[in-house]
């Protein structure tokens, strides 16, 4: 008897598994696995464990439980700066889905040293990133094997400079329970900032305090450099309102909130950036 029990779930198992493949081929969308040997490709070869170009490995990336600011960050790169929700109007609008490619064609995908996909594969990758987009400017929990929890959110900006394009930043606060090391990082996507711009984070009501971007990112195939992708932000504690930042991208502001930051991930980041109120002026 455990014996047949043990078909009949396989059998609902591979029907539910074929049920799911056939719901992302009628949106137009690509199966897990076939995601990951694209990111594989094209994007693992810059943002792999040794070169976390942008402060992010794709390395062990994977579409079936994928962190939305991840695929937000992703799609923004992969796409010349669209937006998840530029990428669902493809779905009903022939002008939007050739804009999908031409976008496409001077995307990330063409940084990889590898001849781009053809355009049906890389529409339906651009669509489930953005499908597995939704909900990526709410706080996203992660905590590893390891016991290393981080707190992530984007947020979007529509480009001054660039009408048309969508900047998205990410910021994912970071805390090992063993070692209480921790790092507060800001990525951004689609562009790069030249080298030497100047930029300002503001956390509560404390005064900004200003960063200049001074490094490079060596490519992971070994061809060339980029301007910076990521930056740490020196934090003496978790804002407990908002952290504004203002310039990364020409008369750009964004504010990430944290008053919406679950209570749960407050406790596990504060022993890593510290409580004591007095320290929350003395940030950025």
């Amino acid at each position: 008897m455990p014996f047949a029990g043990s078909i009949k779930s396989a059998a609902l198992i591979a029907i539910l598994s074929f049920s799911a493949s056939v719901s992302a081929a009628a949106l137009g969308e690509m199966p897990a696995a076939q995601q990951n040997a694209m990111v594989a490709k094209y994007c693992a070869v810059c943002h792999d464990d040794a070169h976390r170009n942008g402060g992010i490995s794709l390395q062990h990336f994977d579409a079936a439980h994928a962190d939305p600011g991840v695929a937000a960050m992703l799609l923004s790169k992969l796409t010349s700066g669209l937006s998840p929700q530029d990428v669902e109007k493809s779905r009903h609008d022939p002008a939007a889905a050739a804009g999908i490619l031409e976008k496409m064609n001077t995307g990330a995908i063409q940084a990889s040293g590898s001849a781009a996909p053809d355009r049906p594969t890389q529409e339906a990758l651009a669509r489930s990133l953005a499908t597995e987009a939704a909900g990526a400017e709410k706080w996203y929990l992660v905590r590893t094997p390891d016991q290393v929890f981080s707190a992530s959110a984007v947020r979007m900006a529509a480009s001054v400079k660039n009408p048309g394009i969508t900047d998205m930043y990410r910021l994912t606060l970071t805390c090992d329970s063993g070692t209480h090391q921790s790092e507060m990082r800001l990525a951004w996507a689609s562009a790069v900032p030249e080298k030497g711009r100047s930029f300002y984070a503001a956390a509560d009501t404390s005064e900004p305090v200003t960063y200049t971007l001074t490094e490079t990112e060596k490519m992971g195939f070994g061809e060339g450099t980029s301007g910076p992708g990521s930056i740490v932000l020196v934090a003496g504690s978790v804002p407990l309102q908002t952290l504004q930042i203002g310039n990364v991208f020409p008369e750009e502001t964004v504010v990430f909130s944290f008053t919406d930051l679950p209570a749960k991930a407050r406790q596990e980041l504060d022993p890593c950036f510290g409580t004591d109120p007095a320290a929350r002026k003395v940030t950025f």
